[in-house]
């Protein structure tokens, strides 16, 4: 009898322990984009706030400039955090555009080395990739 009150206590302690462990917090996404969130502020600054995030990806400027438009072929070779904006963008709105023309998306490029520093922003009608976390 005391054997079997030690082993159901035991088991409860660890179904307590567990069940709290799968309910507690997360401070990471599973992805590879989980660093790229410190440069989100810089990302907005790019777009002065405006549009809505639609997700972040981390790249390597080499699969950029095979999606990007014009003006990806300067990019250097590193990991960016790629930012994709929603909202209307009319030409100038996106600091440092590379193709200012009116779109609908905006994506701003942070070196994810240097999570302050802009490495390239363009406006496109259409995302080259799919930046939302469907998980």
């Amino acid at each position: 009898m005391r054997r079997s009150r030690l082993t159901a206590f035991a088991m409860v302690a660890v179904l307590t322990a567990t069940s709290y462990g799968c309910a507690g917090g997360r401070i990471s996404l599973g992805t590879g984009a989980n660093a790229c969130f410190r440069a989100l502020p810089t990302a907005q600054d790019v777009v002065h706030h405006q549009g809505r995030l639609v997700g972040v990806r981390r790249f390597n400027t080499s699969t950029l400039r095979a999606r990007l438009p014009n003006g990806s072929s300067t990019l250097p070779p590193q990991d960016v955090c790629a930012f994709a904006f929603d909202g209307s963008y009319p030409p100038g709105s996106v600091t440092g555009a590379h193709n200012p023309a009116p779109a609908r998306y905006a994506i701003v490029d942070v070196s994810y080395n240097h999570p302050d520093t802009v490495v390239a922003a363009f406006t496109v009608d259409h995302l080259p990739t799919r930046f939302r976390h469907l998980h």
